[in-house]
């Protein structure tokens, strides 16, 4: 197999421009692992941060924060993490694990821009696909760096009994915006129909 599965192996897909190939060639660009690293880089710090200040949490902690960041709902500490690895992290699995699930996704129930170009054929299918999850991929990313914000400033409230930080996580929120914009347009562009 190649680098993705459902590319069969010695299958080589020429980016458009140059650069490189998909399978089993050099794999620069779309099929980088970085936004997979720097997640799992995310994770361990946010790890690391919560057991260095476990034992000073409160056994009942502030789950959730009203629109001025006071509190408006409580959970056990158990629970309260537990909350959070299940859903954030459960959603950024779930965007991880969508490469090889696009790849097996009938024609008919894909939809991405040039369509028609991009499904042409098996091997423009394939390098669709993987510049589909290249874009999920850093979105995965984002997502976990936001709920890393998110669960560092409630960590934060919680040990000093204070109100929510709202205005970093506005600030954080606002980045988080601008990241998707940016790689939707990157992602359009990516998905052009390539000049001869």
């Amino acid at each position: 197999m190649g680098l993705l599965a459902g590319v069969p192996a010695g299958m080589s897909i020429r980016y458009p421009g140059g650069g490189g190939t998909m399978g089993d060639g050099p794999n620069p660009g779309y099929g980088s692992r970085l936004p997979l690293w720097l997640t799992v880089g995310i994770v361990l710090a946010l790890i690391a941060r919560i057991a260095a200040v476990w034992g000073e949490l409160p056994g009942t902690m502030a789950s959730h924060f009203g629109v001025r960041g006071q509190a408006d709902a409580w959970m056990s500490k158990d629970g309260f993490f537990l909350f959070m690895a299940f859903v954030g992290g459960g959603t950024v699995a779930l965007l991880f694990a969508m490469r090889p699930f696009l790849l097996r996704l009938p024609a008919r129930w894909i939809n991405l821009p040039n369509r028609e170009h991009w499904l042409a054929n098996d091997e423009r299918r394939v390098e669709a696909l993987r510049r589909l999850s290249w874009f999920v991929e850093w979105m995965a990313m984002a997502t976990a760096a936001l709920l890393a914000v998110a669960t560092e400033l409630a960590v934060r409230a919680n040990l000093t009994q204070s109100a929510f930080a709202n205005g970093p996580f506005l600030f954080f929120l606002s980045l988080y915006f601008v990241f998707v914009i940016a790689a939707l347009v990157l992602q359009f562009r990516a998905l052009a129909v390539p000049q001869p």
